[in-house]
């Protein structure tokens, strides 16, 4: 199957409105009933510590841009490993895509059409889900870029009909709760807004086509949809105050009834609940396909699609069985579900990235090292090639001997008929006696010649120093020692 890539605007929109989520109906009810009307500091404060929740995901995606996060597993802990914790963490996804469906159905059962079961809604929705799944990843992140502007129009329309009846008493007085319940406001507010985003690491880096702006949008897409829950809250606070708020079960939903405008424009609450609609979908859909992309990956399957169907069939019969009542789903989503999701969506991306940073520093130290003994390799052999050069000893001693005896050099000079004896004395160049001799001598030109070449030329005397004295050489030159007036005769026969 082809690589699918979706724009970093895209992205942006995407991690938007998956953030938002469900957390627009049933958050305010969640952090109100421990918080009271210190709700909207303890979202405030979780969108903040959420920013850091994005880091870690960049951070992690960045440690493997090629893959996404089934993959990343797999890389970094190895194939049993790598697949205990995928599984561990597609029943997470796989579960939670099914309590969704459940929201679904028990909304509009509970605030819209009372008579209707809810596996209708269930199955309906799974349709929906289940064709953007088979059109793809661009399909669908095409239909997020249509679907949000509609979302902020509503949403501006929204707060502008509700601001009349705001009552700023209602949040009065401010820090009252106690730092225990402030802080589990935060963890359950953390829990369903910026858990969630892990899902992006499916997307990101791999699939998003410009990664640096798609950081960026990470970062606004989280801010926003923060900006959008903290917004949402308050005025749940503001309106309907504390303990309404916190006894309602979807709160948000029961602020839209309430709005008025000159005793015309009302109940326009089912139009709010598009916004819902819209943030459930963008979120079950990344449930739904991390859950079919993962096991096609560990089946080793080139192509998720077959097991779209199934596989949505069994996420809407997980949605009619996984809360019995709105009671059990209340006490999972309060109790349960922060732990749950703590370990799969924060404990196991701080693992895989401690383990990938070691890794990566392990295979640096071992290139390095590597390095450095080809570099050792390499100085050893030129020091053996040096040590080849250096001139052996007996040919230094008979050199030396050669040395303190100038008679014999000249001898030799005269005589062109021992050439092993010139090659010799060529070496010794430095001897002024050799130098006289040669120029005595004008019949022996070849000889000067070569010893005028060999003035002129330290790399052939280097390696005549190298290469051992001729044996020859050394016998014609204890032949030449007794003939010492062999000079004197030469100079008569120029006369």
């Amino acid at each position: 199957m082809e690589k699918e890539v979706i724009s970093s605007r895209q992205f942006t929109i995407i991690t938007s409105l998956l953030s938002i989520g469900t957390a627009i109906l049933i958050i305010p009810s969640t952090i109100a009933s421990s918080s009271k009307q210190d709700a909207w500091i303890a979202a405030s404060i979780g969108v903040v510590l959420s920013l850091l929740v994005v880091k870690l995901f960049l951070t992690l995606g960045n440690q493997t841009p090629t893959l996404n996060f089934i993959e990343a597993n797999e890389k970094i802990f190895g194939r049993f490993f790598g697949k205990i914790t995928v599984i561990g963490f597609l029943s997470l996804t796989l579960f939670s895509g099914g309590e969704l469906l459940y929201f679904i159905g028990i909304f509009m059962k509970t605030e819209v059409m009372p008579e209707t079961p809810t596996l209708a809604f269930a199955l309906l929705f799974s349709i929906i889900i289940m064709y953007a799944a088979y059109l793809g990843l661009e399909t669908f992140a095409r239909s997020a870029e249509i679907l949000f502007p509609m979302f902020i129009l509503i949403f501006i329309f929204f707060i502008i009909c509700i601001t009349p009846q705001i009552k700023f008493e209602n949040i009065q007085p401010i820090m009252e709760v106690s730092k225990t319940s402030m802080f589990y406001s935060i963890i359950r507010f953390m829990s369903v807004f910026s858990f969630s985003l892990v899902m992006l690491l499916m997307i990101y880096p791999a699939s998003v086509n410009v990664q640096q702006s798609s950081k960026k949008g990470f970062y606004i897409g989280t801010i926003l949809g923060g900006f959008v829950l903290v917004t949402l809250i308050t005025l749940c606070i503001l309106v309907l105050g504390a303990a309404n708020t916190a006894s309602r079960t979807f709160p948000s939903y029961a602020l839209a009834q309430r709005i008025s405008i000159g005793n015309f424009l009302q109940r326009i609450e089912i139009i709010m609940a598009f916004m819902w609609i819209t943030s459930i979908f963008i979120r079950t859909f990344m449930y739904f396909y991390t859950t079919v992309v993962g096991i096609a990956q560990i089946m080793k399957l080139k192509d998720h699609r077959p097991l779209i169907l199934p596989m949505g069939i069994i996420m809407m019969g997980l949605s009619q069985i996984i809360h019995p009542d709105i009671v059990h789903s209340d006490n999972y989503n309060n109790e349960i579900w922060p732990i749950y999701s703590f370990i799969f969506t924060i404990l196991l991306p701080i693992l895989l990235l401690i383990v990938a940073v070691i890794r990566n520093r392990k295979s640096q130290g071992n290139a390095a090292a590597n390095a450095n003994q080809g570099q050792v390799t390499d100085v050893g052999g030129i020091t053996d090639v040096n040590q080849g050069n250096q001139p052996n000893p007996a040919n230094t001693d008979s050199q030396q001997d050669n040395q303190m005896k100038p008679n014999n050099m000249a001898a030799n000079q005269n005589n062109p008929t021992n050439n092993g004896t010139t090659d010799s004395n060529q070496d010794n160049h430095t001897k002024p006696d050799k130098m006289d001799a040669n120029q005595d001598n004008q019949t022996h030109h070849a000889t000067t010649d070569s010893n005028q070449d060999n003035h002129s030329k330290p790399d052939k005397m280097d390696a005549n120093q190298d290469n051992p004295t001729n044996d020859a050489a050394t016998d014609s030159n204890q032949n030449d020692q007794a003939k010492p007036d062999i000079t004197v005769s030469d100079k008569k026969n120029l006369e």
